[in-house]
C-alpha cells in the first residue's frame, strides 16, 4: 500500500451514492483489478476483476472494508508471479498477510469535500533469488515443483477474449491453493503456466498419485462468462534434493519434464528424470532391448479405430509392448527413447512393421476386414537409407498394397523434421502410403505442416476434447478442424473418446471416426481376431 495514505487517514466523507452507477461502468472500463471506497473505508463498488482476484464478491467485499482487507490472507495469484528471472524485484514487495493494493484519492460528488478512493490491486512478483531462499528455508526436508499449463488458453482467449482467461486462472488458481497442503506456495509464472512448490521429500508413485489427484481437482467443469468449460492441464514436475536443490535447477527440470508431456502417449503427466537417467536407461536397456529384438520377445497391441456411426472397426493403431523377463514390463516411452538413442529403432520399426503387416495378410485370407493399420514412425526411421526398400519388400511378402498402411508421425516430431525426412514422406505419399499426423493440437505449427506435408489423416489429441461433450470452445474448435477436413480430403480421427456423451457430441459436429477407451481398449490379434470375426454379417 502506498506509504503515504494508511485507511487511518482517510477522512469520512458524506459519500452521494447516486454517483455509483455510473462509477460501476467505469470500473469495468479498467483492465487491472479495481474497487471504489468511500473515506471511511468503505467498499462501495468493484468491477469483476477485482472480485475475482481478491476471491470476494461484492457483498462480501463490502461486509469487510478496507481496514480489513488490507489485513486479509493473500488471495490466490497475488503469493507471487514469476514473470521473468531477472534478480530486480518489480515493485515493492508487501508484508506478509496484506494485499498489495494501489490508492488514488479521488474528488467526492456532490460538493461534500469528502473523498472516495480508487483501489487497485497489483501483482507481487518474485524473483529466482526469492524462492532460492523459500525452498532453502521451507523446504529443507524435500520438495515437489509442479510446471502447470493450462492447454486450451489461446482457445479462450480467441473465443471469449482476455478476461475470460483471467476468469480461468483465477479460478484455477483458487483450486489450486484449497488442494495445497500446509506449507505448500504457488504462483503465476505468466501466460497460460502456474507453479506450485510443496513440502516433503516424496517417492516417484507418490508424486504420480499426487499429480493425478490434482489434476482431477483442477479439470473440473467451471463457469466463465457463462460458457461451461473443463480445464484441461499438462503439468511437469521436479523433485528436491532428487533434481537439485536450487530453485532455477527444479524449474529446469520440471520445464524439461512438461515439454515430455507433448509427445508421450497419455501426457497429462511427466515426472522429471535426472540429466543422467538417460545415460542410465541406455546402459541397462541397450542390450536387452537388442536381444528381445532379435529373440522377438516383444508384442503387438492393436487399438481398433471404430466408425462411430455404425460401431464398426475401419482400421487399428499398432502399439508395442515389451515385458523383459528380468527387468519387468518397460515403458514404449523408455525404450523408445533408447533405441533411438542407440540406432536401434531402425531394427525396431521394421520387426514391428513385419509383424503388424504379417497379421494383416492373415486376416485378409480368414476373410476379416480390416481396411488399414496404423503404425508409428520415427523420422530417423525415415533418415535409414535402406527404410523404404525394406517397406515396399515387406508388403510385396504379405501381398498389400501402400494404401492400407497409414504412416503415423506424432506432431512434435513433424515440427521438428529436416527438409530430407519431408521429401522421403511425400515420395512414400506418392507411392500410395497414408500418412497421419498424430496428437494433433499438442504442437504450436500444427496447421501449417499440415498445408506442407501431403497428409492424409489427421489425429485430435484427446486433450482437445476432454470436455467436448458440453464445452463450446472445443466444440468450435473441432468444428474449424472438420471444415478444413471436408474442405481438404483430410480424414479426421479423433483420439480419447472415453464417455458416451463425447461420441455422441463427434458424431453430432460431423466427426466419423474415433478410438479410445469408450470405443475399444486396446486389444491383442487374436482379441482383435475375434472382433472382426463379430462384425461378419451372415449370409441370408
Amino acid at each position: 500500500m502506498d506509504q503515504d495514505l494508511q485507511p487511518k487517514d482517510l477522512q469520512p466523507g458524506d459519500v452521494q451514492r447516486s454517483g455509483i452507477g455510473a462509477v460501476e461502468g467505469l470500473l469495468e472500463r479498467i483492465e487491472r483489478p479495481a474497487a471504489l471506497a468511500d473515506g471511511l473505508g468503505e467498499i462501495l463498488a468493484a468491477n469483476g476483476a477485482f472480485c475475482r482476484r481478491s476471491g470476494l464478491d461484492l457483498e462480501a467485499l463490502r461486509q469487510r472494508g478496507l481496514q480489513e482487507l488490507c489485513a486479509a490472507e493473500v488471495a490466490p495469484l497475488l503469493q507471487g508471479a514469476v514473470a521473468s528471472l531477472s534478480s530486480e524485484l518489480a515493485g515493492s514487495p508487501v508484508a506478509d498477510g496484506a494485499i498489495p493494493l494501489s490508492l488514488t484519492r479521488l474528488p467526492a460528488s456532490g460538493g461534500t469535500g469528502g473523498v472516495w478512493c480508487l483501489l487497485e490491486l497489483l501483482d507481487q512478483r518474485v524473483t529466482l533469488a526469492d524462492l532460492d531462499d523459500l525452498v532453502a528455508a521451507r523446504y529443507a526436508d524435500g520438495a515437489v515443483l509442479l510446471h502447470l499449463q493450462v492447454l486450451q488458453l489461446d482457445l479462450v482467449r480467441g473465443r471469449l477474449g482476455i478476461a475470460a482467461c483471467e476468469a480461468l486462472i483465477e479460478e484455477i488458481a483458487h483450486r489450486l491453493e484449497a488442494a495445497l497442503p500446509a506449507g505448500g506456495f504457488f504462483s503465476r509464472q505468466g501466460g497460460d503456466r502456474l507453479l506450485a512448490l510443496l513440502p516433503g521429500a516424496m517417492g516417484i508413485d507418490a508424486v504420480r498419485d499426487m499429480a493425478g489427484a490434482l489434476l482431477s481437482s483442477l479439470e473440473a467443469p467451471t463457469t466463465v462468462l457463462e460458457h461451461v468449460i473443463e480445464p484441461s492441464l499438462n503439468v511437469g514436475i521436479s523433485r528436491a534434493p532428487d533434481d537439485g536443490n536450487d530453485f532455477a535447477v527444479l524449474l529446469e527440470a520440471a520445464t524439461r519434464a512438461l515439454e515430455e508431456t507433448h509427445r508421450q502417449p497419455f501426457p497429462s503427466c511427466c515426472i522429471a528424470s535426472p540429466v543422467e537417467r538417460s545415460v542410465q536407461l541406455q546402459e541397462l536397456l541397450a542390450r536387452p532391448l537388442a536381444l528381445a529384438i532379435e529373440q522377438e520377445q516383444l508384442e503387438l497391441a492393436y487399438q481398433p479405430i471404430i466408425e462411430l456411426e455404425s460401431g464398426r472397426v475401419i482400421a487399428a493403431e499398432v502399439l508395442c509392448r515389451w515385458d523383459d523377463p528380468v527387468l519387468g514390463r518397460q515403458s514404449p516411452a523408455d525404450f523408445i527413447d533408447v533405441a533411438e538413442a542407440t540406432a536401434q529403432i531402425s531394427s525396431l520399426g521394421r520387426w514391428v512393421m513385419e509383424r503388424a503387416l504379417e497379421a494383416l495378410h492373415r486376416w485378409d485370407v480368414a476373410g476379416l476386414q480390416l481396411a488399414k493399420i496404423c503404425v508409428n514412425v520415427s523420422p530417423l526411421q525415415v533418415q535409414d537409407p535402406t527404410w523404404s526398400s525394406d517397406l515396399l519388400m515387406a508388403l510385396e511378402r504379405h501381398q498389400l498394397t501402400p494404401g492400407r498402411i497409414v504412416l503415423e508421425l506424432t506432431e512434435g516430431s513433424i515440427l521438428e523434421m529436416s527438409n530430407h525426412v519431408a521429401n522421403q514422406l511425400r515420395d512414400l505419399r506418392r507411392q500410395g502410403f497414408e500418412l497421419a499426423m498424430d496428437d494433433f493440437g499438442t504442437g504450436y505449427s500444427g496447421l501449417q505442416r499440415l498445408t506442407e506435408l501431403p497428409f492424409s489423416e489427421v489425429k485430435i489429441d484427446r486433450s482437445l476434447i476432454s470436455a467436448i461433450d458440453y464445452d463450446q470452445l472445443q466444440q468450435a474448435m473441432l468444428s474449424a478442424v472438420i471444415r478444413l477436413s471436408d474442405a481438404t480430403g483430410i480424414m479426421v480421427v479423433v483420439e480419447g473418446v472415453e464417455r458416451s456423451r463425447q461420441r455422441q457430441m463427434l458424431l453430432t459436429l460431423g466427426c466419423r471416426h474415433g478410438q479410445g477407451y469408450q470405443l475399444s481398449a486396446p486389444l491383442s490379434d487374436l482379441e482383435l481376431e475375434a472382433l472382426l470375426q463379430s462384425q461378419i454379417t451372415p449370409a441370408a
